[in-house]
């Protein structure tokens, strides 16, 4: 939170959306009146009140001014006189100011007065509106020229704007044209970044960023593909204006494939083609929600047939031709289903071949009787020269050794299971630890490797694998890989011997996540023998969690200092699943001291039992180390 001069609000400033995030848009409940808008300002901002002796300055009345607004966006139910009523009583230090006052409503102002009551509103908060918000308004209505107009008041400090409306068609109407002339062109909004239109009934969200082309020759790339609009869809004057503008501006599309009826299915394969078969829209980031695999296959026939009779000759583009997305850069698919009767998941480099990023999500819902190969279908036919970041819902090592032979160029790589099934069986069970050791030691441009599913044996459920990790890393890795800098396997159990080994081969690595072996577990490795003295009273339970008092501890950690060669590791953020009570022993300590640039270390509890026992070992680390932030998640 940021503190502002005196007379000034103090307020946290809304982010504009990452492209991982503009889905939640179309999963989540859309916000109600006066709730937070997409750019997730605080909850909560803090406004100091002004000395007695600037009481009656006007910074002072309008910091009562923004006050009373936020209590009316607070409830609804209040007026303006028993808002002013209230003002008698509020706090002489300071007011707790909900919903943000940067954030204005102005859909909430229109249904209170009309437009004169936004009017009335803009004068007393035009300086500090930050992001506007309009939503939920039927196309064909009166309020159409009123958003024009709202629009058009001037806000000199609005950097998002939002807009929610109802339409079946994927082309404009005149009052959604005159909203983006308004936005785009006008000097009403000097420093605007990007706005946002959500359109309900083709569930479709458009994000449009003001400062899109960076060059000239991007820019005269646009002007081309302008030139032949006409050609290609024969719009009316107003409608080619609108293309005109989506060609320069459109930088990302969501797009929801539930609820497909009839009329809605033509309208969105429809936009979908002008998406991925023209350089008409080409937006940069496309996220398809609700997806099954019939959608993706109708909508490259769609394209393939040229079923919609577009002009495409002049935009180098014919009917059959593979490649589709030209100027895409980020892929992001919820799937239903990965496979299904028919084929797999059509996705491959010679259909996207500038893809730099694709992330596939789904609902478990898979065959375990395929080859693990096939549930990806086309993904591994081509070497993906420009993928640069993968998300894939599980991972296999046979996958494994496609994915080091078609994506060698990858800087970022997580496996992500559908949450709740990080341990189910509806996904491969084959991945083992070597496998994610040679992922993270082998391929050259990794940069972060996250694994947030279990590792298990072929048809068993999850358990105590820690020694595996050990195993592995008997034989050391034969390439030693400093660029990998985040390693996330919060679902797979690593003692601290073993982490030690790891890092050893990665002396970049500045943050580290891992769970510890389960001190109540059972160990069923192949060829494991429970010691004739147990260390637990449980028959067969594990060894000390941390094993840092094993034969080989001395030797392990010789080897990660001399390989570390008298410069410090680098790790700086370690986060540790679960607890055991040796990690009370002063052992600990002597693994920590190996990492002096280690500043946060936080530990999360799987149950209150763990939580109480933890925050113990945090206070106690606290005090050994002043500069190391312990925390409990």
């Amino acid at each position: 939170m940021s503190t502002a001069d005196p007379g000034h609000v103090t307020v946290q400033m809304p982010r504009g959306p990452t492209p991982d995030e503009l889905q939640e848009d179309l999963v989540q409940p859309q916000p109600q009146q006066g709730g937070a808008d997409f750019y997730n300002p605080p909850a909560t901002a803090r406004m100091p009140m002004p000395d007695a002796e600037d009481a009656a300055s006007p910074s002072a009345q309008h910091q009562k001014q923004l006050a009373r607004h936020a209590t009316l966006l607070r409830n609804r139910d209040l007026t303006f006189n028993t808002a002013r009523a209230g003002e008698a009583g509020l706090d002489e230090e300071e007011v707790v100011v909900e919903n943000c006052a940067p954030v204005f409503e102005v859909g909430y102002w229109m249904n209170f007065g009309n437009f004169s009551s936004v009017r009335q509103q803009h004068e007393m908060y035009r300086d500090h509106v930050r992001t506007l918000n309009v939503w939920n308004l039927p196309v064909e209505s009166s309020y159409g020229a009123d958003v024009a107009a709202c629009l058009n008041l001037g806000w000199p400090n609005v950097t998002h704007v939002s807009l929610e409306y109802s339409t079946w068609e994927p082309e404009p109407n005149k009052h959604s044209i005159s909203w983006h002339k308004i936005l785009c062109e006008s000097a009403a909004f000097p420093s605007l970044v990007d706005y946002r239109v959500w359109q309900m009934l083709p569930a479709r969200l458009e994000v449009f960023s003001i400062h899109k082309f960076k060059t000239i020759q991007e820019r005269n790339q646009a002007t081309d593909i302008i030139a032949q609009v006409p050609d290609l869809l024969a719009p009316t004057a107003a409608v080619q204006q609108f293309y005109e503008h989506r060609c320069r501006y459109l930088e990302h599309v969501v797009m929801s494939m539930d609820s497909m009826n009839k009329a809605e299915t033509y309208t969105k394969y429809k936009y979908l083609t002008l998406v991925l078969a023209t350089p008409v829209m080409a937006p940069r980031t496309l996220t398809i929600v609700n997806c099954r695999l019939k959608h993706i296959r109708a909508i490259f026939n769609c394209i393939d047939r040229n079923a919609l009779g577009l002009k495409t000759t002049e935009l180098h583009y014919q009917p059959g031709k593979l490649e589709l997305g030209q100027g895409l850069q980020h892929l992001h698919l919820k799937m239903t289903s990965l496979y299904d009767e028919l084929t797999g998941l059509p996705i491959s480099s010679a259909r996207f071949p500038d893809l730099t990023s694709l992330i596939i999500e789904h609902s478990p819902a898979l065959d375990n009787s395929l080859q693990d190969g096939e549930k990806f279908g086309q993904l591994w036919e081509m070497r993906w020269a420009s993928m640069k970041r993968l998300q894939l819902p599980f991972l296999s090592d046979p996958h494994a050794a496609l994915l080091v032979k078609f994506m060698p160029n990858l800087e970022i790589f997580t496996v992500q299971p559908a949450v709740g099934f990080e341990a189910g069986e509806e996904y491969p069970d084959a991945l083992s630890a070597a496998t994610i050791i040679k992922l993270a030691t082998q391929m050259p441009m990794l940069r972060h490797f996250e694994v947030r599913s279990m590792l298990r044996f072929k048809g068993k459920r999850p358990i105590n694998l820690a020694d595996q990790f050990a195993q592995a890393l008997k034989k050391p890795p034969p390439a030693i890989r400093p660029d990998l800098r985040l390693l996330a396997l919060p679902g797979i159990h690593m003692d601290f011997t073993s982490v030690v080994r790891l890092l050893a081969h990665l002396p970049g690595l500045e943050q580290l996540e891992f769970q510890l072996p389960d001190q109540f577990a059972i160990v069923t490795l192949p060829g494991y023998k429970p010691p004739t003295t147990p260390v637990d009273t449980r028959v067969g339970a594990p060894p000390v969690a941390h094993n840092l008092e094993g034969r080989t501890w001395a030797e392990d950690k010789k080897r990660f200092e001399d390989l570390c060669a008298g410069k410090p590791h680098p790790l700086q953020s370690m986060v540790v699943t679960g607890y055991h009570p040796d990690l009370h022993t002063a052992a600990v300590t002597e693994f920590l001291g190996l990492f002096p640039d280690l500043d946060s270390l936080v530990f999360t509890a799987i149950n209150r039992e763990e939580h109480d026992s933890i925050d113990q070992l945090a206070g106690v680390l606290a005090a050994l180390n002043a500069d190391l932030e312990v925390a409990i998640s």
